[in-house]
């Protein structure tokens, strides 16, 4: 399956913690990782599975990018889950994306 990342939340999520976790999953689907993302469900919270289902479907709108596929929303056990798989990209673009990447690290440390 090849190099792979899981990203965890619960329904209860705050924005700032919410938008962190986008941003982590698009680093890590621009680095190639296949990635797992799953909303956990504690105790009677359960019963609340449509915002579950609404925080994955709001998750694959806001990844930026036509660069990746998802699979469909699945249950297991007291989680619900997608995976998202980045699209094979040329060599060049690689480098333009590190190129891109190596720059706006940069210009954030000056």
């Amino acid at each position: 399956m090849g190099k792979f990342k899981e990203i965890r939340f619960g329904i209860n999520i705050d924005n700032r913690d919410y938008l962190l976790k986008l941003k982590k999953t698009n680093n890590f689907l621009l680095e190639g990782y296949n990635v797992k993302v799953s909303v956990f469900f504690k105790g009677r919270e359960i019963i609340f599975k449509e915002k579950g289902i609404e925080l994955i479907l709001k998750f694959q709108n806001n990844i930026k990018g036509v660069f990746f596929n998802f699979s469909d929303i699945e249950f297991e056990g007291k989680c619900i889950f997608s995976i998202f798989i980045p699209k094979k990209i040329n060599e060049n673009k690689k480098k333009k994306y590190k190129i891109i990447k190596k720059k706006i690290f940069i210009k954030k440390k000056n």
